[in-house]
């Protein structure tokens, strides 16, 4: 690993241990594809804050999903664009995690009470209490609901185990983006990729391994 890899992995996961997502996430952006203006991302997301009127889900899916038309990629859902943050908002297309992290980043800056909740094979958020599928263009789901996308996810019956739902910090949610870049460039066989996002993998493990650090 060089230096300057060492260093921009470092950088995320320090970023994504002060719950700074969006800023973690441009970083990994930056790593995939150079050049990335990470202050007009961070501009369009203030944006996007500043445009929600109001302190619940429904405030943030009037903007986000709405006035904007940000949603899942179910066209081409295992494109590797679905999990860089600055795709997501050009192309107003991507995955559950990183729309997930979207709607969080917007809705903090909105004042909103924002959680990450890592169910088996999809993310979804609370916004304001409220479970939401952001994929899903922000539709509000309930523990039938949730049940249902882990079984439209992994197969089987519907099933939910409560403690699926217990919210997640901001070095699992960025754990969780890379390990679905890793999946994707495993089987485009893309090594020189897959150098970065190990590194930055490694460099979260290690953050995550800090007892100061929460789960």
């Amino acid at each position: 690993m060089t230096p300057l890899l060492e260093a921009a992995a470092r950088r995320v996961a320090e970023l994504a241990a002060d719950e700074r997502l969006a800023e973690a996430a441009l970083e990994i952006s930056a790593l995939d594809h150079p050049g990335v203006d990470r202050r007009r991302y961070l501009d369009r997301l203030d944006d996007l804050a500043g445009r929600v009127d109001g302190d619940n889900h429904l405030a943030l899916r009037r903007v986000i999903a709405i006035a904007e038309g940000i949603g899942g990629n179910v066209d081409d859902y295992y494109h590797p664009d679905n999990s860089f943050l600055d795709r997501v908002l050009d192309t107003r297309r991507g995955n559950p995690i990183t729309l997930s992290l979207l709607w969080i980043e917007v809705g903090r800056r909105a004042g909103i009470e924002m959680q990450g909740v890592g169910l088996p094979g999809h993310f979804v958020v609370f916004a304001g209490g409220q479970l939401v599928d952001p994929f899903h263009y922000g539709e509000a789901i309930g523990f039938d609901e949730a049940a249902r996308l882990v079984a439209d996810a992994l197969g089987g019956s519907p099933r939910l185990d409560r403690t699926w739902l217990e919210p997640v910090s901001g070095v699992r949610v960025l754990i969780r983006l890379l390990r679905n870049l890793e999946q994707i460039f495993r089987e485009r066989a893309d090594v020189e990729a897959l150098e970065w996002v190990f590194a930055c993998l490694g460099a979260l493990a290690r953050v995550a391994a800090d007892p100061s650090v929460s789960p």
